[in-house]
């Protein structure tokens, strides 16, 4: 079959990394490019040769040849241009997080099923061999069934800023630390628990490190912590942090302050622990996939192989193209988009309110 042409707009190291993606597999060739800025422009087609180069989104969008498009914005841009490239009858695979909040992606996907388009959310970790070879693991029933996990991504120092410090700007962020580390953590372990559908949520978050912050804005959270309980009973603990005083049972991460991104997922045959050890320091020596399983009464630690996956982003475009194309279904979809950005937003209700949020 023919190549799907594949657009990218927004070619700051995100859309480096899904031109990469695309480049790296079989199904896709990177056909088009978009940037407003001239010198971001130039340096991506330079290194990637896209076959059309353009510095307007609605002329790109315009190519009857384009089929796709990867969004690789900051956030308050996810829903406008998504919407855009769906109207022009485009596939879309957006970054994270998929928009701003539930109500934005609930017009998303019925956008996008009105029209029989694929919408795919940008989470490359779910193709990683860890996390993979632990959903192998949780399909075979060496854990039994799921009944509770813990996650988090907690950083010591490591408050970002962005181009204009859009990240501490909740205008154009749409959150903090929750919207950019807690939607990977909690999709993590959401998605070895099988994706159940949320029931409930109780969180709190918090503003405490401001001298961290280099932006002119800072009105977002930098930690929060919380419960999300599911309606197949399994509940899921988070905590995420851009800054903390952390003790030293969180490690050393690899910029030389402490941070950890672990999952871990509990049954009552096995419990199995993921470690992201590429935030890791080189001198951290802790193991990326472990699983605690009973053994006769004995509980037994084994270090679980696994093989590297070099580029993530390769196997989730792979996975987004083969969708177009019918052959397999999108391990990112729109409808857990929606319960994705439900949770988000339950998260932050929960806070302002200091109650429990209960989902429809």
């Amino acid at each position: 079959m023919d190549k799907l042409k594949v657009g990218i707009v927004g070619l700051g190291w995100p859309g480096e990394r899904h031109a990469e993606g695309i480049q790296g597999g079989n199904l896709g060739e990177l056909y088009a490019a978009c940037d407003l800025d001239e010198k971001r422009r130039a340096a991506f087609q330079t290194k990637y040769s896209p076959a059309r180069v353009f510095a307007n989104y609605d002329q790109m969008l315009a190519d009857p040849d384009l089929q796709a498009v990867v969004i690789s914005l900051p956030n308050s841009l996810h829903f406008p241009a998504t919407l855009k490239a769906l109207t022009a009858g485009k596939h879309v695979l957006c970054e994270k997080p998929p928009t701003l909040n539930a109500e934005q992606m609930r017009q998303v996907r019925n956008e996008a099923d009105k029209r029989g388009l694929i919408y795919f959310f940008g989470r490359q970790m779910r193709f990683s061999g860890a996390i993979q070879t632990a959903r192998k693991a949780v399909a075979e029933r060496r854990l039994g069934e799921i009944y509770f996990a813990k996650t988090m991504w907690v950083r010591s120092r490591g408050t970002p800023g962005g181009i204009d410090g859009w990240f501490t700007d909740r205008s154009r962020a749409g959150g903090g630390a929750v919207i950019d580390l807690g939607v990977h953590a909690i999709d993590a372990a959401w998605y070895l628990m099988g994706t159940p559908k949320p029931r409930t949520v109780s969180a709190q978050t918090y503003q405490k490190f401001p001298q961290f912050v280099k932006g002119p804005v800072f009105d977002v959270e930098d930690s929060a912590d919380g419960m999300i309980r599911f309606e197949n009973g399994s509940s899921l603990l988070f905590e995420v942090s851009w800054s903390a005083n952390l003790p030293d049972d969180i490690p050393v991460g690899k910029w030389g302050t402490r941070e950890l991104f672990s999952t871990v997922v509990y049954g009552p045959k096995g419990t199995i622990r993921i470690v992201d050890v590429l935030q890791l320091h080189p001198s951290e020596k802790i193991p990326a996939l472990t699983l605690f399983e009973d053994r006769d009464g004995k509980l037994e630690t084994i270090d679980l192989p696994f093989k590297p996956v070099p580029h993530e982003f390769v196997p989730q475009m792979e996975n987004f193209l083969n969708a177009i194309k019918g052959i397999e279904p999108p391990i990112n979809s729109s409808i857990q988009a929606v319960k994705l950005m439900e949770m988000l937003d339950a998260i932050y209700e929960s806070s302002l309110t200091g109650r429990e949020v209960v989902l429809s």
